[in-house]
C-alpha cells in the first residue's frame, strides 16, 4: 500500500522550483504555498504588486493537496446556526461568498486551462439517522427563505437514485457544489500565478519575521531573506510557531483518507449514480466520491496530531466504507493518507490584519477547497485598498486565543470518543 496520497501519485507533472538563497525584495511576501497563498499571489500580481511565496515543503503539500477535493457551498454547521451567530444580513453575505467561491474557482480553471478534473455535479449530504431528514427539510426552508438558495431533500425510498446503499436514510442535494483533483488544482494555480510574474520558492521555511529600521518586513529562511512592504501568513492547519497569535486561534484536527484500486466504471457509476461529492450527518462524518480514474476516495476522522493508532484508524475507515458500500469488501486499498483541518473557535474562517500589519486568512473547517481561493482574492483587494475591513463579513477585527489552547489535542481526542459513542446506531 502506498503511503503517499493518491493525489500525489496521480498528479500532473510538477514544475521544479528553487529554494530561497540570498536576499530578495518584493511588495508582498506570502507564507504558505496552498490555495490561499497562491490565490493571493495570483490576484496581487494582476494588480501590479510583486509577490514572493515561501513554501516550507512543496506547493500543495499541506491541506490543499491532501483534502477530499469536495468543493462545497456553505460553512461548517447549519445555515440556521450561521444566522444565530451572525444575524440574517451578515449570514446572507457570508453565504453568498461561499457560492461565489465556487464560481471563482471555475473561472480560474477555465481561464488558465487547469487540468484538474473539475466536475460541478453538486453534492449530497446523506442522512445518517432517519430523524436527520426533518432537520434537512427545515434547513431547506431556511436556505430558500434567507439565502435564495434552493436545495432538494430526497426521502429514504428515493435514495437509490443517488447511492447504492442502505446505510443512509435520504439526503439533501445541492447542485452548486463541485469536486476536483485538489493537488492538480494547486499546481495549476501556482503556474497561473507564475504566468503573471509571481516567484515561488519551495523547501523554504520561514523561520523568523521581524521589522527593520525602515518598517520593512524581513522574513528569514535557512539560506536567505525576503524584504517586503507587506506580509501575508496563510499556513492554516500547518501554522507553527512563526506567529503565535495565529497559532493560538486554530485547532488543527486530522482527517484521514483511503482510496481503492481502479474499479470498473460500471461499478463506481452504480455506487454513486450522479457523480456528486458526498458527505454525511454523522458527528464523525464520512465523506467520499468517485475519482476521474474510477476509484473510490473515502475520508473520515483521524486524530489531532497523534499518530499512534493510525493503522487501526485506517482499518476502521475501510470498515466504514464497506458498511456504506458492501460491494467494495474485496476492493484493494492502494492509498492511505492524512491531513490537517484548521478549526477556529467560531468554526468559521478568519481573515484580517493583526496589529503588527500581518495579513492572514485561515480556519476553513473542512470547506477550504471552496473558500480559500476566494480568501486570497479578498486579501489582495484588502492590501490594495479596494475593500475596507467593514465590507467583508468574514473579517475579524481582533483575533482572540482559544482558551486552554495548549490542551486542545487532549480535548479533541475526548470529543471524538464522545462523538463516536453518539454515532453508534
Amino acid at each position: 500500500m502506498e503511503k503517499i496520497s493518491m493525489w500525489e501519485a496521480t498528479a500532473n507533472e510538477r514544475r521544479k522550483r528553487p529554494s530561497l538563497e540570498g536576499d530578495q525584495q518584493c511588495d508582498v511576501v506570502i507564507i504558505g504555498g496552498g490555495y490561499s497563498g497562491l490565490s493571493t499571489s495570483y490576484f496581487l500580481q494582476q494588480k501590479g504588486s510583486k509577490t514572493i511565496v515561501l513554501e516550507k515543503d512543496l506547493v500543495g503539500s499541506g491541506a490543499s493537496g491532501r483534502n477530499g477535493g469536495e468543493v462545497l457551498t456553505g460553512y461548517m454547521g447549519s445555515a440556521s446556526s450561521l444566522i444565530k451567530k451572525k444575524g440574517v444580513e451578515a449570514a446572507r453575505k457570508m453565504y453568498q461568498l461561499s457560492l461565489d467561491s465556487i464560481d471563482l474557482i471555475e473561472t480560474i480553471i477555465e481561464s488558465n486551462n487547469i487540468d484538474c478534473a473539475f466536475t460541478r455535479n453538486g453534492s449530497l449530504l446523506a442522512a445518517y439517522r432517519p430523524s436527520d431528514i426533518e432537520g434537512m427539510k427545515k434547513e431547506q426552508e431556511v436556505l430558500e427563505r434567507n439565502f435564495n438558495h434552493k436545495v432538494k431533500v430526497i426521502e429514504p425510498h428515493d435514495m437509490q437514485t443517488e447511492l447504492k446503499t442502505t446505510f443512509y436514510h435520504g439526503g439533501r442535494i445541492d447542485e452548486k457544489s463541485a469536486h476536483f483533483h485538489p493537488l492538480n488544482y494547486a499546481l495549476g494555480l501556482a503556474e497561473a500565478a507564475e504566468k503573471f510574474g509571481s516567484t515561488i520558492y519551495e523547501n523554504s521555511e520561514a523561520l523568523k519575521v521581524e521589522r527593520d529600521a525602515n518598517n520593512k518586513v524581513v522574513v528569514t529562511t535557512k539560506n536567505g531573506r525576503v524584504i517586503a512592504d507587506e506580509i501575508v501568513i496563510v499556513t492554516n492547519g500547518y501554522s507553527g510557531d512563526l506567529n503565535k497569535k495565529i497559532k493560538r486561534t486554530i485547532v488543527p484536527v486530522e482527517s484521514i483518507m483511503i482510496a481503492t484500486e481502479t474499479l470498473s466504471k460500471e461499478l463506481v457509476e452504480d455506487l454513486i449514480k450522479n457523480n456528486r461529492a458526498v458527505s454525511d450527518t454523522k458527528n464523525l462524518l464520512y465523506y467520499f466520491r468517485r475519482t476521474s480514474d474510477n476509484r473510490m476516495a473515502f475520508g473520515g476522522s483521524g486524530r489531532s496530531a497523534n499518530k499512534k493508532d493510525q493503522l487501526q484508524l485506517f482499518e476502521k475507515l475501510r470498515d466504514g466504507m464497506v458498511s456504506v458500500f458492501p460491494e467494495l469488501k474485496d476492493a484493494k486499498i492502494e492509498y492511505q493518507w492524512g491531513g490537517k483541518v484548521a478549526i477556529t473557535k467560531e468554526r468559521l474562517p478568519y481573515i484580517g490584519q493583526l496589529d503588527d500589519g500581518t495579513y492572514f486568512a485561515y480556519g476553513y473547517a473542512g470547506h477550504g477547497a471552496a473558500m480559500s481561493t476566494l480568501m486570497g482574492q479578498l486579501l489582495a483587494r484588502r492590501i490594495h485598498g479596494e475593500m475596507s475591513e467593514d465590507e467583508n463579513p468574514l473579517e475579524i477585527k481582533r483575533v482572540r486565543p482559544i482558551p486552554f489552547h495548549s490542551q486542545h489535542e487532549k480535548a479533541v481526542s475526548l470529543m471524538k470518543y464522545y462523538y463516536r459513542y453518539k454515532d453508534k446506531k
